[in-house]
C-alpha cells in the first residue's frame, strides 16, 4: 500500500452561532511515495458539496463518494498524483453531543448564550473537516474564521489577523502551527472573557464565559509554573508563543490538552472562594499539571497509533502529580497518588478481564473507556513511578529527555520509547519494562520464612481464580526488623517464579515492598502478618507501609485467600491511626464491605466508629483555615463515612451545620459537599431546596456539582427516584451522571437500581459514550447482587447491540461476580 502523509492544512470556518452550522473550505496539501489516482479521508456528519484537485494551474471537480459507516470519502483525482492539492466544500452541525465541534449552553444576565467549542481526541476532528484524522498523521494547519464581530474566536496559536468584512462579520487568521495531530486541534467562539499574564516570551491567557474569569487567577499563575517546570525538565522550549486555559460550561471529560489552547470543566480550572475546598485545589493543580504535561507528552511528540496511547496518559499522569508537588510540597500530593492512581490501578487489574498497558487493536479501534482508562492512566502511571524509583531521578530524567528530543514533532511506539532509555542509562531497562507494559495483570509475591531464608514467589494476582504462567521483573525492597527495632533494608530483582535471600541475623520481622514503590502486592504467613500487626500498633512502619500491609490484605479477603474476619481482626492494629493514607483507604474499604457484605454490617460500622471516631476528636468536626490538606481531606470523608456508620455525634452536627446553610449561613467549604449529603440523608424534606440552589443562576458550578452528589444520596427510595426523574429530564447532559453514581452506592437503593437502570435504558444510551459505561460500571455491580442470573443473560445479548460497550460491561460482571462470592462467604 502505498504511503500517504498530509503536510498542511488551511481550514476556513464560518460558524452560526444561531442556526448551529458551519460552513468550511478546507484544503489539504499531501505527499504520497507514489503516485496515486485516490485520496481517502475520515469525514463524519459532514455535507460535502464539492471536491477539487489541483491540476497544473487550476483546481478541477472531482468525483467523490462517502462511507458514512466507515467515515470515509474516497475522492477520485484527474490524473495519478503523488503530490496533491485538494480543496474541500461542506457543512457541518454545531452539535449537542460533547463531540467534534459543539456547542455549550450557559446563562448571563438572564439570558441563554452558547460558544461553540470542539473535543477532537481520539476520531472527532473528522466531525469539523475532511481529514487524516489519526495521531500519526501529523501536519501544519493554519486556520481562518469568519465570525460575528462581537465575538472572539480561540485556535492553537496567536491571531496574527483580524479585518472587519463591513457585514456585522470579522475575519480571524492564527499563526501557522507546529507540526501535530488532528485530535489537538481547537476551535472556539464565543462571547469568551480573559485574564492574562504577558510578562513572559509565551503570552498566557485564561478564557471563560462572561463574569467568570474573577476565578481565574490561579489557574493562570499556575499554568505559567506548569510550563516553566516542562522547560526545565526536558530542556525544550514550548513552541508557541501563547498558552490558554479555557473554561468550558458542557465538558465531558475532565479536561482535553489541545495544543496551547487546553479545555476543562470549569470546576478543574475555577477556584470558587467559600466553595473550592482544599481537595477541590488540589485536583485543579493536578488537572491543570496533567494538561500541561501532555505539551510535551502526546503533543510535541505523539503515539504512532493510538495502541500506544499509555506514551501520552501515563507520563502525564506521572507528570501531573510530581509538578503539583514540586510547587506545593506541604499538600501530600503523593499520598492522593497512591490512593487514586495505584490503588484504581490495582482495583481494575485485580480482573482476569483485564488489559495490557499497550492497548490491544489499533487505529480507531482503541479508545478511553472505564475498562481502559485505569490502565494506561493510573498503571502506567503507577509503573512509571516504580520504574523511576528503580533506576534513579537522574537516569530516568535522561530517558525522558532524550526520548523527547529524538521524536519531537513525531511519533513513536512503544518500542521506539525503550530504544532511547535504555541508550541514556546505559542499560537494558527495557527488558524489564515490557514485563510491565505488554502482559497483562500484576504479581503478587508470597513470602515464606524457613529458617534464616526468605522464599520469594511471584504468580499472577486476580480476585478470581485463572491459571497464568506470566513473570514480571519486580523491584523488590524489603525492610527487616528485630522486634519494633529496624535492622536494615535490601534491594533484589524478582524475575523468576522463585528466588531465596538470607534473613539478616537477628530479624524477627520482614516488610515488602517498601513505602509501597512497587506495583505488586504481598501475601505473608499467618506468623507474619502478626508481627507486623504489633509495627503498625507502635507505628514503627511508615504511613505508607501502614496503608499497603492492610489494604494487600483486603485484596486478599476479596480473592478468597483470608476471611473478611479476619481483615475486620486485623484493624484491632489500627485502633489508633492518626494517618491520612492509611485511614482514608480503611475508609474506602470498610464501605466497600459494608455495601456489599449484610451480615457483617453491625461489626464493620462499630469497627468504622471506633477507629474514625478517635481521629475526629483529635482534628474536630469543624476546619480550620490552616489545616493540613490532608488533616482537610480527611476530616470530609471520615464525617461521611463515621454518618454512614451510624456516628450520633456526627449526625447531630451534620443536621446543625446543613440547617446553617438552608438558612443562608456559610458551611466551610472543606466540607461542604458532604454536609450537604448528610443533610439529604437526614431530611427528604431538603429536597426542594436542593433544587431551588441548583436552578439558581447565583449557584457555581462547583457548588452544583455538590448538590448532584446530595441528589443521590437521600434516605427515601421515592424521594431518590425522584431526585433520578429530575437528573434525567433536567440536569445538563455533562453532569447526569453525578447522582446516578451516588445513588448506585445508596443502600436504600442498591437493590433497585438496577430495574431503575433497566426502565432508563433508552435515556442512558443518549449519554455521551463515557458517561454511559461508567452508569453501567457503578450500578450493577452493586443492583446485581442477588440477580446474578438475570443480570448476565441480559448484558450477553446486549453486548451484541453495543459492541463498543463490551469492555466496561465484561468488566462490571467480573465485579458482580467478586462481590457476590464476597457477600456468601
Amino acid at each position: 500500500m502505498v504511503v500517504v502523509n498530509p503536510k498542511h492544512y488551511k481550514i476556513h470556518l464560518e460558524p452560526d452561532l444561531s442556526s448551529f452550522r458551519f460552513d468550511g473550505i478546507t484544503e489539504i496539501l499531501i505527499e504520497a511515495e507514489d503516485d496515486i489516482n485516490e485520496v481517502v479521508l475520515n469525514v463524519n456528519d459532514l455535507a460535502l458539496w464539492s471536491c477539487k484537485a489541483k491540476d497544473k494551474e487550476d483546481f478541477v471537480d472531482c468525483n467523490f463518494s462517502i462511507n458514512p459507516n466507515e467515515q470515509k470519502v474516497t475522492v477520485n483525482l484527474p490524473d495519478f498524483m503523488n503530490n496533491i492539492e485538494l480543496k474541500i466544500e461542506y457543512t457541518g452541525k454545531i452539535n449537542d453531543l460533547m463531540v467534534g465541534f459543539y456547542r455549550s449552553k450557559y446563562e448571563h444576565e438572564g439570558k441563554v448564550e452558547y460558544i461553540a467549542v470542539t473535543q477532537f481526541e481520539e476520531i472527532d476532528a473528522r466531525r469539523a473537516f475532511p481529514c487524516y484524522d489519526h495521531p500519526s498523521k501529523k501536519a501544519t494547519f493554519d486556520i481562518e474564521f469568519i465570525i460575528d464581530e462581537n465575538l472572539t474566536g480561540i485556535s492553537n496559536t496567536p491571531i496574527i489577523e483580524e479585518e472587519d468584512l463591513g457585514d456585522g462579520r470579522k475575519r480571524i487568521k492564527f499563526e501557522t502551527t507546529p507540526k501535530m495531530s488532528t485530535y489537538l486541534l481547537f476551535f472556539g467562539v464565543g462571547d469568551f472573557e480573559f485574564i492574562e499574564d504577558s510578562s513572559e516570551e509565551i503570552v498566557f491567557r485564561l478564557a471563560t464565559t462572561p463574569g467568570k474569569t474573577k476565578y481565574g487567577e490561579f489557574g493562570l499563575e499556575f499554568s505559567k509554573k506548569c510550563i516553566n517546570y516542562g522547560e526545565e525538565y526536558t530542556g525544550i522550549k514550548f513552541p508557541i508563543k501563547k498558552m490558554d486555559q479555557i473554561a468550558v460550561p458542557d465538558f465531558a471529560h475532565g479536561a482535553m490538552e489541545n495544543y496551547a489552547a487546553i479545555t476543562y470543566r470549569e470546576n478543574l480550572l475555577l477556584v470558587y472562594p467559600g466553595i473550592t475546598s482544599k481537595a477541590g485545589l488540589e485536583t485543579i493543580a493536578e488537572v491543570i499539571a496533567h494538561e500541561i504535561a501532555h505539551m510535551w507528552f502526546g503533543n510535541l511528540v505523539s503515539p504512532s497509533d493510538w495502541k500506544y496511547y499509555w506514551l501520552n496518559e501515563s507520563f502525564a499522569t506521572l507528570f501531573g502529580f510530581a509538578i503539583a508537588d514540586h510547587y506545593y510540597p506541604d499538600w501530600g500530593i503523593w499520598n492522593q497518588f497512591l490512593v487514586d492512581e495505584v490503588n484504581g490501578a490495582f482495583e481494575r487489574d485485580s480482573l482476569v478481564e483485564t488489559l495490557p498497558i499497550e492497548l490491544p487493536g489499533e487505529g480507531d479501534q482503541v479508545k478511553v473507556t472505564p475498562a481502559t482508562a485505569p490502565i494506561i492512566y493510573s498503571k502506567g502511571g503507577a509503573i512509571l513511578q516504580m520504574i523511576k524509583g528503580y533506576i534513579g531521578e537522574d537516569n530516568f530524567k535522561k530517558g525522558v529527555n532524550q526520548f523527547l528530543k529524538k521524536y519531537e514533532f513525531k511519533c513513536a511506539s512503544t518500542n521506539e520509547y525503550f530504544i532511547p532509555f535504555d541508550k541514556a542509562i546505559g542499560a537494558p531497562i527495557s527488558d524489564m519494562m515490557k514485563t510491565w507494559v505488554y502482559q497483562p495483570g500484576y504479581p503478587l509475591v508470597e513470602a515464606k520464612r524457613e529458617n534464616n531464608e526468605l522464599v520469594l514467589s511471584q504468580k499472577r494476582f486476580s480476585f478470581l481464580n485463572q491459571h497464568s504462567d506470566q513473570l514480571w521483573m519486580i523491584p523488590i525492597t524489603i525492610s527487616f526488623y528485630n522486634g519494633i527495632n529496624y535492622l536494615k533494608t535490601e534491594k533484589i530483582l524478582l524475575d523468576e517464579r522463585t528466588t531465596i535471600t538470607s534473613i539478616p541475623e537477628g530479624s524477627s520481622v520482614f516488610k515488602i515492598n517498601v513505602e509501597q514503590t512497587g506495583f505488586y502486592r504481598v501475601k505473608y504467613e499467618k506468623e507474619s502478618l502478626k508481627e507486623l500487626g504489633k509495627l503498625v500498633i507502635n507505628k514503627i512502619l511508615s504511613p505508607k507501609d501502614r496503608y499497603g500491609l492492610q489494604n494487600d490484605l483486603y485484596a486478599l479477603v476479596r480473592s478468597g485467600d483470608y476471611s473478611i474476619d479476619e481483615y475486620l481482626n486485623f484493624m484491632n492494629h489500627y485502633e489508633n491511626e492518626d494517618a491520612y493514607l492509611p485511614l482514608i483507604n480503611i475508609a474506602g474499604n470498610l464501605i466497600h464491605a459494608y455495601n456489599v457484605i449484610e451480615s457483617k454490617r453491625e461489626k464493620i460500622s462499630a469497627i468504622g466508629r471506633k477507629i474514625f471516631t478517635q481521629v475526629l476528636d483529635k482534628i474536630g468536626y469543624e476546619p480550620k483555615d490552616d489545616d493540613l490538606h490532608t488533616i482537610s481531606l480527611l476530616r470530609s470523608n471520615l464525617l461521611w463515612v463515621n454518618f454512614r456508620f451510624d456516628d450520633k455525634h456526627v449526625a447531630e452536627f451534620g443536621s446543625e451545620k446543613f440547617k446553617d446553610l438552608m438558612e443562608g449561613k456559610s458551611v466551610h467549604p472543606d466540607i461542604l459537599a458532604n454536609i450537604m449529603r448528610i443533610g439529604a440523608a437526614s431530611d427528604d424534606f431538603s429536597y426542594e431546596w436542593f433544587i431551588k440552589k441548583f436552578e439558581s443562576p447565583e449557584t457555581e458550578e462547583q457548588e452544583r456539582l455538590y448538590i448532584l452528589g446530595a441528589l443521590g444520596s437521600f434516605n427515601n427510595k421515592n424521594t431518590i427516584f425522584k431526585a433520578l426523574s429530575y437528573t434525567m429530564e433536567n440536569v445538563p447532559s455533562g453532569n447526569k451522571i453525578y447522582p446516578i453514581v451516588y445513588a448506585a452506592g445508596n443502600l436504600e437503593v442498591i437493590d433497585q437500581m438496577w430495574l431503575w437502570y433497566q426502565e432508563n435504558l433508552l435515556q442512558l444510551e443518549k449519554l455521551h459514550q463515557y458517561h454511559y459505561e461508567t452508569v453501567i460500571t457503578s450500578v450493577v455491580s452493586l443492583s446485581g447482587l442477588g440477580r446474578e442470573a438475570e443480570v448476565k443473560n441480559f448484558f450477553e445479548k446486549y453486548m451484541n447491540e453495543r459492541e463498543s460497550a463490551k469492555d466496561s460491561i465484561k468488566m462490571t460482571l467480573e465485579r458482580l461476580e467478586i462481590n457476590s462470592r464476597l457477600r456468601e462467604s
